[in-house]
């Protein structure tokens, strides 16, 4: 009898070591879940982010070359200020902060880089802020641009 009695024990200290190991397991298995979604969450935003800075080089750009025609002058050096004109960065921010994540425009710069073999050069960048709090994502796209003298 007193051998039912030690395995009576013995699986109950059983039954309690595999409900903590399980427990353990659902924690750490809960905590991998939530860093997928964290993770999942900043691609998205940095996509979005990187794609919204991309939209905002290009609509400056059309306003650096406003005319189709190869052969007209170019708006660069009017445009490529310090700071860039109101008209286009208002129309920049609104296309940021037109979209449907919560994004907007963190800077937008352009500067001439210097004259090299009859042409100027131009780095126009801009940066996109998107989400908030540990979500938050920043996106810069820089591009350069060059303009015959």
């Amino acid at each position: 009898m007193s051998r039912k009695l030690s395995q009576k024990g013995s699986a109950l200290i059983m039954v309690i070591f595999v409900i903590v190991v399980l427990g353990f397991l659902a924690t750490s298995l809960s905590r991998t879940s939530w860093s997928d979604n964290d993770s999942n969450t900043r691609v998205v935003l940095g996509t979005q982010a990187w794609l919204l800075s991309h939209s905002v080089n290009e609509y400056v750009m059309t306003q650096f070359y406003p005319d189709p025609d190869p052969h007209s002058s170019s708006a660069i050096s009017t445009v490529c200020t310090d700071p860039i004109p109101s008209a286009v960065a208002n129309v920049a921010g609104s296309i940021v902060s037109e979209s449907s994540m919560n994004c907007s425009l963190s800077s937008l710069q352009c500067e001439s880089r210097g004259r090299l073999d009859g042409f100027v050069f131009y780095v126009l960048e801009s940066s996109v802020v998107c989400g908030s709090g540990v979500s938050e994502v920043q996106r810069n796209q820089e591009l350069w641009v060059k303009e015959a003298e």
